[in-house]
This record gives structure tokens, C-alpha cells and sequence, in this order.
């Protein structure tokens, strides 16, 4: 039998269980990691406090004042792209809009922007938006843009339509920006304006023709042919709205280009074209009414094999090759129902 306690004193407490007390060391030490972690955020806030006003007062007075251009010339760039040529070129594009809001918004010029366009044009010639997008990007600086970056803008625009010659709006922005901004915003030389604005007219003229079936375009485009007009190009500006006029099928624009040239050829000339244009319709109506009349154009007219055989007709309009001999005889006062007619017999 065990010693009982004497009478009069307390029985020693029973030991506690091993698992209650590890409980509570657990219990300790989160408790001991809160507070360090605590004190740590603490240190840090104190310390970012302490060098969060110097450096903000360092990155105001500090300025970024040019930009560094570390690609090799745009020959080189093709051969570092390892074949991967057009995902290169989309990786240069959205860094030069990129670019281009930054240093917008920190108030200084692009100084890489026009050869990031050299190198996007040599990896993809025939990616659009450089071309489309180069005079805003190239011009919209927020210092005066300098003749050769004007240039040079107009050099990039011309890369493009001789790389996407048939596409109609980059002969439109190309021509805008040599006929109207360039010579109004940015050349001072009048020599070299009156040029520049003769040269746009003459791409603007190129877009009318191939934006036939985009009246947006063409009306946007016969602003040039005014130009002409006032550099006495009058020759220029009745074949500039004759084209526009054989291509369009806007029936507004149709009867805007009539009413300038009835003012430019006098009563006889106009005359003389209105009866062209109107055998014409008629020969496309009789004789492929389903297709374009840019596809009756490619086609040329229809011939009578029979009746132009053996050259005895073969001057007639109704015996021609090809459109413009078609033109040139029914100018010269050939009937018109000999025109007209070559429709009705044409396989």
C-alpha cells in the first residue's frame, strides 16, 4: 500500500497528459511566428518609408531622354528571325504602339520608330497596318517632325503600295498624306510643295481607279483631281475623272464626276463621252449582265467573228481588240448602233 498524505496538506496534482502539452508548445510557437512575421512587415513599411520619398524625388529629377536601338540592319534582323519572319514582325508592331503611347505620354520623340518600321518591312513586305498607320505614327510626335522623318514617312508609304500594289486605301492614305498634310503641315519649301501635291494627286488618282467598288474611297480620292486642275494639268484631271467615272458605281458620285467634266470638256467633248459611257452600259447590259463591270473591263469587248473577218470592218468600234480601241473609234463619230450592236451578236 502506498504512504498517504498527512492529514492537512493538499494531494500533489496528477501530471499532465503528454498530448495537452503538446498542444500548447504549438500554440506558443504560431504565436511566437505571428509576432516575428508582425515585426518583420513592420521593419519593412518603416524601411520602404524611409526610401519610398528620395527615390520618388530621384525618378522626377531623373528623365529618360533618348532611346537606345540595339537591332542589327533590317537584312540581319530577317536572318536572326530563324524563319519566324511574320511572328518577329508582329512582336516589332505591338512594341512600336506600345512604344509610341509611352513616349507620347512622357512627352518626347520616338527616335527607334522609323527604323523598327525598316525592319518590320524587310521581315513581312506585305503586312498592311506599317504601311497604313506610318505618316500618324511618324508625324503625331510631340516635337516638330523634321523634313527627313516626312520623307522618310512618304519613302515607308511607297514601300507599301509597290509591295501591295492593288490595295486601293493604302494609295489613298499614301496620296492624302503627299497631296494635303505633308505640303500643309510640315514642307516649307513652295518649289517642293507644288510637287509633292502633284505627285499625291496622281497616287490618289491610282486609288480611285482600283477603289471603284468602294465609293468611301472614291469620293476621298477625287480631291485630287482638283489639284491637277489648279496646276493647269487639265489634261491630268479630265483623264483622272474619267476613270473614276468608268470604275464607280456610286450613282451620286456618277452624277458628281458627269458635271465636272461637262464643265472641263465644253458641250461637243462631253457629249462625245456621254455617248462612249452610254454604249457602253449597253453593251454590258446585253451581253454579261451578271458580272462586275470591273470583270466586263478585264474581258474586253465582244466581237462579231463572222462580221470581222477579213478586215473589211475593221475599223469599227464593234471590231475592236480591247477597250481602248474601242474608245478611240467610237471618239472618232462612229455610230453608235454599231457599238451597241456588237453586244446583241457576241457569243
Amino acid at each position: 500500500m502506498g504512504a498517504r498524505p498527512a492529514p492537512g496538506t493538499a494531494a500533489p496534482p496528477a501530471a499532465r497528459p503528454p498530448r495537452l502539452a503538446g498542444e500548447r508548445g504549438e500554440r506558443i510557437a504560431r504565436g511566437r511566428d505571428a509576432l516575428v512575421t508582425a515585426a518583420l512587415a513592420a521593419v519593412a513599411a518603416v524601411a520602404i518609408g524611409s526610401v519610398r520619398a528620395p527615390a520618388a524625388e530621384l525618378e522626377q529629377r531623373v528623365k529618360e531622354t533618348s532611346d537606345i536601338y540595339v537591332l542589327p540592319p533590317p537584312d540581319e534582323v530577317v536572318t536572326l528571325s530563324l524563319g519566324y519572319r511574320s511572328a518577329l514582325a508582329d512582336l516589332l508592331w505591338s512594341h512600336v504602339l506600345v512604344s509610341q503611347g509611352l513616349h507620347t505620354l512622357e512627352r518626347r520623340r520616338f527616335e527607334n520608330l522609323t527604323l523598327l518600321l525598316d525592319a518590320i518591312n524587310a521581315l513581312d513586305p506585305t503586312f498592311r497596318d506599317p504601311y497604313l498607320f506610318a505618316d500618324a505614327l511618324i508625324t503625331f510626335q510631340t516635337d516638330t517632325t523634321p523634313r527627313e522623318e516626312v520623307v522618310k514617312a512618304r519613302e515607308i508609304m511607297e514601300r507599301g503600295v509597290r509591295s501591295r500594289p492593288l490595295d486601293a486605301e493604302l494609295w489613298l492614305v499614301l496620296g492624302q498624306f503627299v497631296a494635303f498634310i505633308a505640303p500643309a503641315g510640315y514642307l516649307t519649301d513652295p518649289a517642293e510643295k507644288a510637287q509633292w501635291r502633284l505627285d499625291g494627286a496622281r497616287m490618289l488618282q491610282r486609288a480611285a481607279e482600283l477603289g471603284g467598288g468602294d465609293a468611301n474611297i472614291s469620293w476621298q480620292a477625287i480631291g485630287g483631281a482638283g489639284i491637277l486642275g489648279r496646276a493647269g494639268e487639265r489634261e491630268a484631271q479630265i483623264r483622272f475623272l474619267q476613270r473614276t467615272l468608268a470604275v464607280t458605281d456610286d450613282e451620286e458620285l456618277k452624277k458628281n464626276l458627269r458635271e465636272q467634266l461637262d464643265r472641263l470638256l465644253g458641250d461637243r467633248a462631253a457629249e462625245v463621252y456621254r455617248r462612249r459611257l452610254d454604249s457602253f452600259g449597253e453593251i454590258w447590259r446585253r451581253d454579261l449582265p451578271f458580272v462586275s463591270k470591273t470583270a466586263m473591263l478585264v474581258l474586253g469587248p465582244p466581237r462579231d467573228v463572222a462580221y470581222c473577218a477579213g478586215g473589211a470592218h475593221a475599223d469599227e468600234p464593234r471590231c475592236a481588240a480591247t477597250w481602248r480601241a474601242w474608245a478611240e473609234r467610237m471618239d472618232r463619230g462612229e455610230p453608235t448602233a454599231s457599238g451597241a450592236g456588237a453586244a446583241g451578236a457576241a457569243p
